[in-house]
């Protein structure tokens, strides 16, 4: 599975960002709009995906991203549980929105 970071808004604390869902097939879905402090702001890269029952990580480090509120954040994490529970990859894929 790749979901796609996209960042949309940059200040000077911090990015607003959208997670989507990428899928060539079905069309890409919208999981979240989340807001990634700057210290926490991944480069534009490419990254490997765990969700253990603490969050998201990336590259085996946790995220400190701030939800829109805790409900979203509980159901996407257990959307990708489940995808993780089937032994399917998880990728992230970090961008701006001007490169899309």
């Amino acid at each position: 599975m790749l979901l796609t970071l996209i960042k949309t808004k940059e200040t000077r604390y911090g990015v607003h960002a959208v997670l989507i869902e990428t899928n060539h097939i079905f069309g890409d879905k919208k999981l979240a709009e989340v807001y990634l402090p700057l210290d926490e702001v991944p480069l534009e890269l490419i990254y490997r995906v765990t969700i253990p029952h603490s969050g998201i990580w990336l590259q085996g480090k946790r995220t400190q991203w701030l939800w829109p509120n805790r409900q979203t954040r509980r159901e996407v994490e257990a959307y990708l549980q489940v995808i993780q529970s089937t032994r399917e990859e998880i990728r992230l894929e970090v961008t701006n929105s001007d490169q899309i």
